[in-house]
């Protein structure tokens, strides 16, 4: 779906007059914040909602200085820039450098351009662009702009992180007495935001704010920033009437409706033959659901596009059928329609991924949305179903919707929201039997890997469209085990059931240098494949945001180890056990005749992990860690 990129790359918003600046010297700012190289002085943001022509809009002024600290950052912050497009107008722009000694160097050469997304095949966002001259220590860089909000349903929420520290930033909100303002604060715990309001006016002020520290595995910021997001409930029209704006979740959803309730409800001949052919001689409603999800699965390429409220829209079944490609909404436009064809009971639905953490119920703003599917109700069983996911499983949701609230549109006037489920760790299913033997200089061995659930969809999609070469480097990485010095050998990838994603891999290796003997005594660790390292342990100091999954899952892992002729054990390690809320994870040990077996079982049993329970986290693994040193132990026999 559409996305508003109302932000700024740079991340420094707003600010006041100089007064504030010139009291705090360049001195007492480096010893306020030792070990950053610039700061955001001051930050203003003034919003003021207002009517034109009968229509709700707002205009923001954003006006910004930062402080060069240090010379070290020389070429970091020069370059600006400012996202909009249809539906937010850039004016006014001012910008230029104060240079120490008092001279002020304007900016030249701003240039507006599209913001290309090589993920999105067509993209109304635009950018301005510029550099700022100068920016040496003690230069302070001023920026000041106006946005015009024209579609106050996609008004953005204000976050007061940034990448650089913020000495003082104010968020001010202006509207008429005749508008009904509303406002939420997210994730402030510490209270940071101070909130001030007004007759007609809201302020949030924040204080000597932090950047976060980023991490690959940290959902988006929504999850942990403190952000306030401000909505227009309701306004009074030109005959004083009260019209109803985003007071609801009946409001949002007659905004929603609006976008399919213009599409041409006409069958289309050809999607007749194609349903009938799709669901030939098949009886239940979920084979034919099945048939006809996994056709578009196969058949539709999966194309984004963003174009201002064209971005809102379905496009017809028949036209996404014929070009064989289409972004989310057009992949659920043909599904519903074919699904209906077929004479079962399919719905539009709207849905935010797992990036944002809001419910519609709780906040009824497009902001919960980014994305829409078709949701086929069988009896009592509601099915999610994603064109979008080539791999996704029949009854399974794609798993950057799991958890989430999806809101279904029965009808112009109905509407239902259900919680998408999460997917258990046992439906997500790696089983790997491995044997190796010793052969006196290392190992060599062979293993068969069953992926299911998930990680068979995972698997499937990282060997879709790789040739043999980097088939073979993805083997490798999914087989690698023992050291950096395994070697992949003959293997061959196995699809057993495209419906369900099984699929199996068998390779054979050879691990040299593995295993050590010391004098009459041989040393083997079976724990080949580590889930965990010392890289797994958190810093709490410097972590503080959550850890995100893609699903649960869970990996049974058996190593099975032939005694080398001539040895005879003298050490088994002893099993270890350890469950909590987040995982499972045992090693256990058994001794059969001519061979030792070592089964490893880890289960992730979350979705998102709060930095709450990092020390808890943190002390499993360290336990884990422990057990991984243990090895077998085998001498020698007697006389030999």
């Amino acid at each position: 779906m559409a996305s508003c990129k109302q932000y700024i790359r740079w991340a420094l918003l707003g600010l006041t007059g100089w007064g504030s600046v010139r009291a705090q010297s360049l001195e007492e700012l480096r010893a306020r914040y030792p070990g950053d190289n610039a700061v955001i002085l001051d930050y203003q943001s003034d919003t003021r909602f207002f009517m034109d022509a009968g229509v709700p809009k707002a205009e923001t002024k954003i006006t910004e200085k930062l402080m060069i600290l240090d010379d070290k950052a020389n070429g970091l912050f020069n370059k600006y820039e400012v996202y909009h497009g249809d539906f937010t107008t850039v004016d006014h722009l001012d910008a230029y450098t104060d240079v120490p000694g008092g001279k002020r160097l304007r900016v030249a050469g701003v240039k507006t351009e599209n913001a290309e997304d090589r993920d999105v095949f067509y993209d109304d966002i635009k950018r301005t662009v510029f550099d700022f001259p100068s920016l040496s220590q003690g230069a302070i860089a001023y920026v000041s702009y106006t946005e015009t909000q024209k579609e106050l349903h996609l008004f953005s929420p204000f976050y007061f992180i940034r990448y650089i520290p913020v000495v003082h930033e104010t968020y001010h909100v202006t509207y008429p007495s005749d508008m009904e303002v509303r406002y939420d604060v997210r994730n402030d715990p510490g209270s940071l935001v101070h909130v001030s309001k007004e007759k007609h006016g809201l302020t949030f002020t924040a204080d000597n704010v932090k950047p976060e520290t980023s991490f690959a595995d940290a959902p988006p910021p929504a999850w942990y920033e403190p952000h306030v997001i401000v909505r227009l409930g309701a306004y009074k029209d030109e005959a004083g009437q009260r019209v109803s704006f985003l007071d609801s979740l009946k409001d949002l959803y007659a905004w929603d409706y609006g976008f399919i309730g213009r599409m041409d409800s006409i069958s289309d001949g050809q999607l007749r033959l194609l349903v009938d052919s799709l669901t030939q001689g098949l009886t239940t409603p979920e084979a034919k659901a099945a048939s006809i999800y996994h056709w578009v699965q196969h058949h539709i390429r999966y194309v984004a596009f963003e174009d201002g409220l064209e971005g809102f829209i379905p496009r017809p079944a028949a036209l996404v059928c014929n070009r064989r490609f289409g972004d989310c909404k057009d992949m659920a436009s043909l599904l519903t329609a074919l699904l209906r064809m077929a004479g079962l009971q399919a719905y539009f639905t709207w849905i935010g991924t797992r990036d944002i953490p809001y419910d519609h119920t709780d906040l009824p703003l497009p902001l919960c949305d980014n994305h829409m599917i078709s949701t086929f109700r069988s009896g009592d069983r509601w099915i999610f179903l994603d064109g979008t996911d080539p791999n996704c499983i029949f009854g399974y949701p794609s798993a950057f919707i799991q958890g989430k609230q999806a809101l279904v549109a029965l009808s112009p006037d109905a509407y239902k929201t259900l919680r998408v489920p999460v997917v258990g760790a046992d439906s997500s299913l790696v089983t790997d039997s491995t044997f190796i033997a010793w052969t006196g200089s290392g190992l060599k061995g062979s293993s068969s890997v069953y992926y299911k659930g998930y990680y068979g969809s995972d698997v499937c999609d990282h060997l879709l469209f790789k040739d043999t070469s980097d088939a073979r480097d993805y083997v490798k990485y999914r087989m690698g085990k023992g050291s950096n010095k395994f070697i992949l050998n003959d293997y061959a990838i196995r699809y057993l059931d495209d419906t369900r994603k099984l699929v199996n891999i068998q390779a054979g290796f050879d691990i040299p240098g593995y295993g050590k003997t010391i004098g009459s005594e041989l040393y083997i660790n079976l724990n080949l494949e580590k889930f965990f390292t010392g890289s797994t342990i958190i810093d709490t100091s410097l972590r503080k945001v959550p850890m995100a999954r893609d699903y649960e899952s869970v990996i049974d892992q058996f190593t099975v180890f032939d005694i080398p002729q001539g040895y005879e054990l003298s050490y088994l390690p002893k099993d270890f056990a350890y469950s909590d809320d987040n995982m499972d994870f045992s090693i256990r040990y058994t001794q059969k005749t001519g061979q030792v077996i070592c089964r490893q079982t880890y289960s992730d049993k979350t979705l998102l992990m709060e930095s709450k329970d990092f020390p808890r986290w943190n002390g499993a693994v360290k336990q884990i860690l422990n057990h991984y040193k243990e090895q077998l132990v085998f001498v020698k026999k007697n006389g030999l």
